[in-house]
């Protein structure tokens, strides 16, 4: 199996609670941080692309700021899901890959890729692709924002199993390899337990993802036509700057077309 089928039948094992399981998750102040990151350095454009949009949390959120907003994922799932939650916002949501992206879309002021989805390619090629393919939707002074982990959160979160305690449930997870190295694929694997009657329900899932260090981004990124012209921290949701790849969990980075 592929490392986009492992990514697929991850996400469609989890759609119909993918909500549930990440409610602690403040979706509409990360999108926050995304949005500021464009109006700072984009063209003032009000037409953005969700890409990598999961259940549309986060195209809702960027509809509720004003934004023209059209969303894709990888899982079919997860699309059914959105258009279903999300119908009273109007927003378009259609299936494919950032790699194959949906045709026909184009005219953007802002692609964004909110929660990591560009993790999920495993090599710096795909990287260039996928943000080669973003390139092509960008209208001239447009904008790419999106989120990559550090290796300091990989480390930190992955370094050694957990497992935790939720109350009704225990959550359980860890990495291989555990020694997590700048620029290598880092393969996670999941463990939910729930209560089921007398006994348990287990949920697994398993992901395969790359760290991508920051010289590798910006390198994608002059050869898809792209140029970073901001990089910022984050800790949850709080940006922190200068990014420091040990420090911070993720770095925002904001790529405008060259």
């Amino acid at each position: 199996m592929s490392h986009v089928q492992e990514t697929l039948a991850a996400y469609e094992g989890i759609a119909a609670r993918y909500d549930e399981l990440n409610a602690q998750t403040d979706s509409a102040a990360l999108v926050g941080r995304f949005a500021e990151a464009a109006e700072r350095h984009g063209n003032g454009g009000r037409r953005l692309l969700d890409a990598g949009c999961g259940t549309g949390g986060s195209s809702a959120a960027f509809k509720a700021r004003g934004y023209e907003v059209t969303g894709y994922d990888l899982s079919p799932a997860m699309v059914t899901i959105a258009r279903r939650r999300r119908a009273a916002e109007g927003i378009p949501f259609l299936v494919g890959s950032l790699l194959r992206p949906p045709s026909g879309l184009a005219g953007f002021d802002v692609v964004a890729c909110v929660d990591v989805p560009l993790t999920y390619l495993t090599s710096a090629d795909e990287l260039r692709q996928a943000l080669t393919a973003a390139r092509a939707q960008l209208v001239v002074g447009g904008v790419l924002v999106f989120d990559l982990n550090t290796i300091g959160h990989y480390r930190r979160t992955f370094g050694v199993p957990v497992v935790a305690d939720r109350g009704d449930r225990y959550v359980a997870w860890f990495a291989h390899p555990p020694r997590i190295e700048a620029d290598e694929v880092v393969v996670t694997q999941f463990d939910l337990f729930e209560r089921a009657g007398a006994g348990w329900e287990r949920l697994s899932m398993r992901h395969v993802q790359r760290h991508h260090s920051d010289r590798t981004v910006r390198r994608a990124a002059e050869q898809a036509g792209l140029r970073v012209v901001a990089a910022h921290g984050l800790v949850g949701t709080s940006v922190r700057d200068p990014a420091d790849e040990e420090a911070h969990d993720r770095i925002l980075y904001v790529a405008r077309t060259a």
